[in-house]
């Protein structure tokens, strides 16, 4: 069994829940692939707010797979100083969407630990784009502009270049869709219907999501050229933002009223309703 604790409270214990199987599985492998991710117990991770995650392999096969890769039963695990460590803390936090939490309302609290997290990693300049890194056109937008399917796909749609004509929602393939408008619970429904946080070793839509506080949701995704391309609703996709110009950072450019930038995913063949 392994536990994780969201490091984040000064008076209250923290939200602690129990990873499934298969989610522990995948940290394993996360640690596996990079164990410097892993900090001492008594590392310095922040302040008030989000300190990362304190993970303990508690079963005898877990704590033996740890003990194999030379790492401690309890450890520390991401923080307001460790950007390499960002997508890792992200699928954590995940994790916590489908838990029983000891919370009135766990939604602004996640979304505190998210928000800290993707502004670790942007303060030290980190993008993530996977390769190989599948693209589509950054100027033919045929299969999106047609009169029988504009109006009736999203960004959502555009972003998994996957037409729908349902204007598909983050969560409704796998049944569970975002409660609330902000960058954990949207995020979380988008990781549901087959995103991830890292990259797959065959091909990569590179996409990323921001949020107009409380209201709304957007996704762009990476074209040829290294432009960002986007559909706004049910209006034409387009490579360029709201100053007209061509988008090559959708972290920077003129995103109107989505002001919060929550962070990037990666999948293909993600199939979205």
């Amino acid at each position: 069994m392994v536990t994780v604790e969201l490091d984040i409270f000064s008076g209250r214990p923290n939200p602690r829940w129990t990873l499934s199987e298969r989610e522990a599985r995948q940290l394993t492998e996360r640690i596996r692939a990079d164990p410097s991710q892993l900090l001492p117990m008594d590392s310095d991770t922040g302040g008030l707010g989000y300190r990362g995650f304190i993970v303990r392999a508690e079963d005898t096969g877990m704590a033996d797979d740890w003990k194999r890769l030379g790492l401690p039963s309890m450890v520390r695990l991401g923080g307001a100083f460790q950007p390499e460590a960002a997508e890792s803390s992200r699928f954590l936090l995940h994790t916590a969407e489908s838990a029983r939490l000891d919370l009135k309302d766990p939604g602004p609290v996640l979304a505190q630990a998210e928000a800290t997290i993707i502004d670790s990693r942007n303060v030290q300049g980190l993008v993530t784009i996977c390769y190989p890194n599948a693209q589509t056109s950054d100027t033919d937008f045929s299969f999106w502009n047609g009169a029988s399917y504009q109006p009736y796909n999203n960004c959502y749609n555009f972003a998994s270049n996957y037409r729908t004509n349902t204007f598909a929602q983050p969560g409704r393939a796998a049944g569970s869709m975002y409660t609330s408008i902000d960058c954990a619970a949207v995020g979380a429904a988008a990781v549901r219907d087959g995103w991830l946080t890292a990259c797959r070793s065959d091909a990569n839509y590179n996409v990323c999501l921001v949020i107009w506080p409380g209201y709304d949701y957007h996704w762009y995704r990476l074209c040829l050229n290294n432009h960002w391309c986007h559909k706004p609703g049910g209006t034409a996709a387009r490579n360029y933002d709201n100053s007209g110009f061509l988008i090559t950072n959708p972290e920077t450019c003129n995103r109107g009223g989505y002001t919060i930038f929550c962070g990037y995913y990666n999948g293909f063949g993600v199939v979205v309703s």
